[in-house]
């Protein structure tokens, strides 16, 4: 509310900017995406600190890439790459964007590129969210050997991004699956159910629809 009123009413002030920045994010947190993503755009449009131009592309990104208008992303993500403003503590969210987004655009082969590099390091969280994409766009395509090469080393790689280590055991146990072993399948499936640490409903509805 704070930030709306300065914009509103102080909208050549320096001060706008900033309000312009917390008035996106705050949209984008409650969920109004649309609402954010003009918000996010008007900044773009106006802003003069490099901090506010890549907030606002930033935002454009993350709002675009959740609301699947990933020409947006790929454009967003192009900019940033291209700017010596990016910090380095987001760059590799960026570059996560940019390839999730590529693949959505049917231009894997450049997604792939971009996750394998990615996955090197999967400490960081886009490193293992990588890991996870880049293994489940070859099973998706067929490419069951390249999928469970990339999967087992997300599996054996100590990550302690939990939730994705989940997904790459029920992505193991899909390839399982699908070459005839549902022993294993399964087994794979009740070991995570009984020894997942984490909350997340889906992992919990993935693993139960599989083992019906």
């Amino acid at each position: 509310q704070y930030a709306t009123m300065i914009t509103e009413r102080y909208p050549d002030s320096e001060a706008a900017e900033d309000a312009l920045a917390i008035k996106g994010e705050a949209e984008y947190a409650a969920g109004n995406g649309e609402q954010a993503l003009a918000t996010f755009r008007k900044l773009e449009s106006r802003a003069s600190a490099s901090r506010n131009i890549h907030a606002a592309r930033l935002g454009i990104m993350r709002v675009s890439r959740d609301l699947g208008k990933y020409d947006d992303v790929v454009d967003m993500a192009d900019r940033m790459l291209a700017s010596t403003a990016i910090p380095s503590t987001q760059k590799n969210e960026v570059r996560y964007s940019r390839a999730y987004a590529l693949a959505q655009l049917g231009k894997g082969d450049e997604a792939v590129k971009e996750w394998q590099q990615l996955a090197e390091d999967m400490d960081d969280l886009y490193g293992a969210k990588s890991a996870y994409y880049l293994a489940q766009y070859h099973f998706d395509n067929g490419a069951e050997k390249k999928a469970r090469t990339e999967v087992e080393r997300l599996v054996d790689s100590n990550t302690p991004h939990q939730y994705w280590l989940a997904r790459g055991f029920i992505l193991l146990s899909d390839i399982y699956r699908k070459q005839g072993n549902q022993f294993e399948a399964d087994e794979y499936l009740k070991s995570l159910k009984e020894n997942y640490p984490g909350e997340e409903s889906d992992i919990f509805m993935m693993i139960d629809q599989r083992l019906k």
